[in-house]
């Protein structure tokens, strides 16, 4: 069935809306993480909060069990975060909400 032009504009006016609607709902679903990246391992850090970007979807807080002993808090793949738990020598707690990477002392 071939639709008349005018319907035809008129749908793909609305895919084009749902489309934008649907991108600014995402868009909305930011995650906030703590960041604290040292300069060199073993410094502390001065804490913010960073806005993760594309592709981090979820928060991790690590700290290193063998010298230097750093540690770090920032955005992560989850992905990623989890397979660092493979590694003997980190510490670490990935998490998918708000501001979650905290250590817990």
């Amino acid at each position: 069935m071939i639709l008349p032009l005018s319907l035809q504009r008129l749908n793909m006016k609305l895919l084009a809306l749902a489309l934008a609607v649907a991108l600014l709902f995402t868009a909305g679903e930011c995650l906030d993480c703590h960041k604290c990246l040292p300069r060199r391992a073993g410094e502390n850090c001065e804490l913010a909060v960073e806005t993760c970007k594309y592709g981090k979807n979820g928060c991790a807080a690590a700290k290193f069990t063998r010298a230097p002993f750093g540690q770090y808090q920032k955005c992560m793949a989850l992905a990623d975060c989890n397979l660092l738990k493979l590694n003997a020598y980190i510490n670490i707690k990935c998490c998918g909400d708000n501001l979650c990477n905290t250590f817990d002392d």
